[in-house]
């Protein structure tokens, strides 16, 4: 089964379990955010609805921690944040 949100496409046994949970619980909250890849540095960030993707500076690439274990989330600021796990913080 292929699973799509906003632009991020995967397969579903592709995903980890942080992932399965985003995908239903979380993810959408971010489809507002611009995800920013750097794939040297420096890397600027030029508005605040931008996250830094750095798992291209590592030979991970696609598959970094970012990749597997996070998200990019607005905040209620209206800013966006990579967020590891499940929920953000509450501040």
């Amino acid at each position: 089964m292929l699973i799509g949100m906003c632009d991020f496409i995967q397969y579903w046994e592709d995903l980890n379990g942080t992932q399965r949970k985003s995908l239903t619980q979380r993810y959408q909250s971010g489809c507002d955010c611009t995800i920013i890849r750097c794939s040297s540095l420096p890397c600027p960030v030029s508005a605040p609805d931008e996250c830094l993707w750095t798992d291209w500076l590592l030979a991970d690439g696609q598959s970094g921690p970012q990749a597997k274990y996070s998200a990019c989330l607005k905040r209620s600021d209206g800013s966006c944040a990579w967020y590891r796990g499940m929920a953000p913080s509450k501040k």
